[in-house]
């Protein structure tokens, strides 16, 4: 599934197959000047770069780009953002925020981190193995 402008030829099945960092690819993409209202479920990696207005679940790598606007709940497992996202974000196994993001919402996580320059504003709940942090209220430009 694709929306917006593929940054990558389509593969011989017709799906669009966009490498990440890593040599991973993605399954779905939102290109910048696209908008989704709605609630957005995935099961694998996806990369979005335009407009989300609803809840989004993914069971897989999320990239919210640079360009994203994210008015949404974010669920997943390996959440990376360097958009702008309002709203709470949970990631069970791991969240990083990466410059230029801007968060403003609750984040609740095993593992985070959160580059120099990224706008964090809401609590932050960790969950480790066999043991529970307290929320910390956090308005902080890093």
């Amino acid at each position: 599934m694709s929306f917006g402008k593929p940054k990558e030829d389509d593969n011989q099945s017709g799906a669009t197959v966009k490498p990440l960092a890593g040599g991973k690819n993605v399954e779905a993409f939102l290109g910048q000047g696209s908008k989704v209202v709605g609630n957005l479920t995935f099961t694998g990696p996806v990369e979005l770069d335009g407009y989300v207005e609803g809840e989004i679940t993914s069971k897989a790598r999320l990239e919210i780009g640079q360009a994203a606007v994210v008015n949404a709940k974010v669920n997943g497992t390996e959440i990376i953002v360097r958009g702008t996202i309002n709203g709470d974000i949970e990631a069970s196994e791991r969240l990083s925020l990466l410059k230029p993001a801007k968060v403003v919402g609750n984040i609740t996580s095993n593992n985070l981190s959160i580059e120099e320059g990224v706008i964090f504003e809401g609590t932050c709940s960790m969950k480790g193995a066999g043991k529970v942090a307290g929320s910390v209220p956090q308005k902080a430009t890093a």
